[in-house]
């Protein structure tokens, strides 16, 4: 979470002065400090507050992981990485890159509700203190998550004014109770719901009374507070005397005093519901995230509850603050669970014996809406389903693991596979592929075969992302195995079964006969028709591209512009950038650069808009080239400097060695050889010289540039420079070849300033204090364009931290002012 949304949530924090004073020194004297307490006493909130109070101390910030909606333990390390920008790099795990990303960082990470995850969190934790030594973190859980050096702090209930020897005064002034955190977030949150509410002599003894019957837990005072909205102080008070008994009586078996009391407000809260409001609470709890209206109708309805009734339910739900409706940030209403009154729901949803129903219900509409939108991903809209599908991740998640879970493997895996764009371009390719795991593991005889056969190929093209080759073959095998048995039947899935034998033939680096299953491939599908021309169009765009790995330019442009057309028709972004960048690259194989740079420049922008970071960066690379080769250096400059720090962002090594070969070409063309002989000798000590001659056009630029280079340098410094650049990391190398570039040829005006007009204005407005978010708003972009903006400015200036624009906009005179 961004640090402008992360203290953005701090607007109505109530008091804590004494535990905030408690806490900041021992998260100066220890590395790892736990929030513990029962559920819904402020743990989250005062964790929130002492971050605030210290971001200043750390250079590189603060960033919250929220591990409330997450279940499964193995993807810990994934939502971190994310919170921090970090993405996973082929041939490497995840926990690994996340170390290796953070070893330097100086920052507080703020971990919130560990309790269902204590080991994974333990060992999380363990692992990250021990490689990043700069790095604090800061954890909330209901229980230590006993590691050596952990400081435990308990937070306590909200104070509230004591007990007498002779009971509580029956007139305490008003002054003095609101110098209590309890009554003041009462007061507060009651203010809220009816802004005429105070404080007065005549009710403060009320007050008390209620918020010290449910012993100061925040959650509690809150779902009390609420019902001033239709009961009096007097029925309040009432109310919990009757239902509360437990409290006065002490004591349930197995449970501490601070869980009997939340759980107690709750079913006094739950209690107040109509029979169909508690139906419809418990039913909610089925969503693991946030849900919409129709969600709700599609899931919730039936047995007892019509359709026609929901907007009314919902909408009292939302009244009585056990529902969050947030209804201005986009075009559809969204509506969530806090984590506690779920977890409640859910417990009422399990008593009712609906569980498994509303679960099944869960899981079969999101095999439809998942399947409905994997049909829009290719076509001229991917990005607005691109985003519904990041708003559904979680949702997805939980129907991934009840499909697992109850044995719907077929379900699961119809989900899985129409998801496989999104696993794709929004870089979770990872995770896509652990659930395609776990599922195959599962599947027999009994799902579809169809289903089965697209499954193993999505795993097998996933596989061979991540830089499996063996796995994809037998991914790949299996399907082919599949479509086989169906005879002519099955002709169809055994088409498309070659697309994934062919990707693990590609990963294991037979071209050549991975050629020739693609024209086996493209053979099939022109004899099927019209209605698989999405397939045909994929085939021929696989050809072009392995047509050119051999040489066979004629065939790779036959290939490709056969297939440029209908991608175009489909009006399908990613499938008309990925044709471009194939035809860029045979272009470039050809010296036509001129063609190149425009075929790159049409894919880039189209990346742009569906927020292909990792594709858009290799696009990037790819035009950098072109404009060097027709002389325009600062271009170049720009694109290779852009792309590796979306790389660097990723932490894909691959991707930063291509981009260091770019930086040598331009090192060359500077004038710079022995820049150029370091950087090479670096990629090339890391093993990463096979990786770029994969690709004919980068090849050549590669060849060249190393032609070039060791042509320019005299023998000492070439042997010199190749000595200290085997010993430089990738990383250190990345750093150094995006220090401003100094050169021999003659500056412009224009290469004096690094940076674009548009950029200037974003830099201005970061040095004013803005958030990305606040600058998309400020300046009419997305969020994803002003994070494209900061990515091009970091590198232009040669800089790797936000407070560093900010020093070079103030000396350069071009902060702005916000008001």
């Amino acid at each position: 979470m961004a640090p402008g949304d992360l203290f953005g949530q701090l607007t109505r924090f109530i008091g804590r002065e004494r535990e905030l004073a408690e806490v900041r020194p021992l998260m100066a004297a220890s590395r790892l400090v736990t929030l513990t307490g029962a559920g819904g006493c402020g743990k989250t909130r005062l964790a929130l507050q002492a971050a605030s109070e210290v971001r200043d101390h750390y250079a590189d910030g603060v960033a919250l992981v929220d591990l409330a909606l997450l279940h499964e333990p193995t993807l810990v390390p994934q939502l971190v990485a994310q919170a921090l920008d970090i993405y996973e790099t082929p041939n490497r795990p995840l926990t690994q890159t996340l170390l290796l990303a953070v070893q330097s960082r100086q920052m507080l990470l703020v971990l919130d509700n560990c309790e269902h995850l204590a080991d994974a969190c333990a060992a999380l934790v363990q692992s990250l203190l021990s490689h990043a030594p700069q790095m604090h973190i800061l954890a909330t859980s209901r229980a230590p998550l006993d590691l050596l050096g952990e400081v435990s702090y308990y937070v306590p209930p909200l104070a509230l004014p004591p007990i007498l020897d002779t009971g509580v005064d029956p007139s305490p002034s008003t002054a003095d109770c609101l110098s209590y955190d309890a009554i003041r977030l009462f007061v507060d949150r009651a203010q809220a719901i009816r802004p005429g509410f105070a404080l007065t002599p005549d009710n403060a003894a009320l007050v008390v009374d209620i918020c010290r019957r449910l012993d100061g837990i925040p959650l509690a005072i809150e779902l009390a507070s609420a019902r001033v909205r239709v009961l009096s102080l007097e029925q309040i008070a009432a109310r919990l005397a009757d239902r509360f008994s437990l409290l006065v009586s002490g004591q349930r078996v197995g449970q501490a005093p601070h869980h009997q009391t939340l759980q107690a407000a709750m079913d006094w809260s739950y209690d107040l519901l109509t029979p169909s409001e508690q139906i419809l609470l418990r039913r909610l709890a089925v969503f693991e995230a946030g849900f919409s209206l129709d969600m709700v109708e599609e899931v919730c309805t039936g047995d007892d509850l019509a359709r026609s009734q929901v907007l009314d339910l919902l909408s009292a739900l939302v009244a009585r603050s056990l529902v969050v409706a947030e209804t201005l940030a986009r075009a559809e209403a969204r509506y969530r669970l806090l984590a506690t009154i779920r977890a409640y729901a859910r417990e009422k949803l399990d008593e009712a014996g609906e569980t498994v129903r509303l679960r099944d219900r869960h899981l079969d509409l999101f095999v439809w809406r998942a399947e409905e939108t994997a049909q829009k991903l290719i076509g001229p809209y991917q990005q607005i389903w691109f985003s519904w599908l990041d708003g559904e991740h979680d949702n997805i998640r939980a129907a991934l693991a009840w499909a697992l879970e109850s044995g719907r493997i077929e379900s699961g895996l119809r989900i899985a596979s129409a998801l496989y764009l999104f696993w794709e371009i929004r870089n979770y390719r990872r995770e896509g592929l652990a659930w395609f795991e776990q599922l195959l593991a599962q599947a027999d005889d009994s799902v579809a075969p169809d289903v089965h056969a697209g499954a193993c190929n999505y795993a097998a093209f996933l596989s061979e992302f991540l830089g499996d080759g063996q796995a994809a073959l037998v991914y790949g095998r299996r399907a082919v195995a599949i479509g086989e048995a169906m005879g002519e039947e099955g002709r169809h899935i055994l088409g498309f079964a070659l697309a994934g034998l062919a990707s693990g033939l590609r990963a294991t680096g037979e071209i050549q006969a991975m050629y020739a299953l693609g024209e086996q491939y493209i053979e099939t599908f022109r004899a099927l028709g019209d209605e698989y021309v999405y397939y045909l169009n994929m085939g021929l765009i696989i050809k072009g591209e392995t047509a050119l790995a051999l040489g066979r330019y004629d065939a790779a442009r036959s290939a490709l512009e056969e297939a440029l057309p209908v991608a175009r028709a489909a009006g399908d972004p990613y499938r008309i950038a990925m044709t471009l960048n194939v035809l860029g690259d045979l272009a470039r194989c050809q010296g036509n650069f001129a063609g190149a740079r425009s075929a790159y420049l049409e894919g880039v922008a189209l990346l742009r808009q569906i927020g292909a970071a990792r594709d858009v960066a290799s696009l990037l690379y790819n035009l950098g080239y072109a404009h060097l080769r027709l002389g325009d250096i600062n271009s170049a400059d720009s694109c290779f400097r852009e792309a590796l720090t979306i790389q660097q962002a990723q932490h894909n090594m691959a991707g930063m060695a291509e981009c260091l070969a770019g930086f040598a070409a331009l090192a060359v063309t500077r004038g710079r050889p022995g820049d150029a002989a370091r950087w090479l000798a670096a990629v090339a000590a890391g093993g990463w010289e096979s990786h770029i001659a994969k690709w004919p056009a980068t090849r050549q630029e590669y060849e060249r540039t190393l032609e070039l280079a060791r042509a320019q340098c005299t023998g000492e410094t070439w042997q010199t420079e190749q000595t200290a650049g085997a010993e430089l990391s990738l990383e250190a190398a990345a750093v150094e070849a995006l220090r401003p570039a100094t050169t021999t040829t003659p500056r412009s005006e224009e290469t004096d300033q690094p940076l674009t007009a548009r950029e200037l204005e974003v830099a201005g407005l970061i040095a004013s204090g803005l958030s990305n978010g606040e600058i998309a708003d400020r300046l009419v972009l997305s969020k994803r364009t002003v994070e494209h903006h900061v990515a091009n400015i970091l590198g232009k200036l040669g800089v790797t931290k936000r407070t560093e624009i900010v020093l070079w906009a103030i000396e350069n005179g071009i902060a702005r002012d916000t008001g």
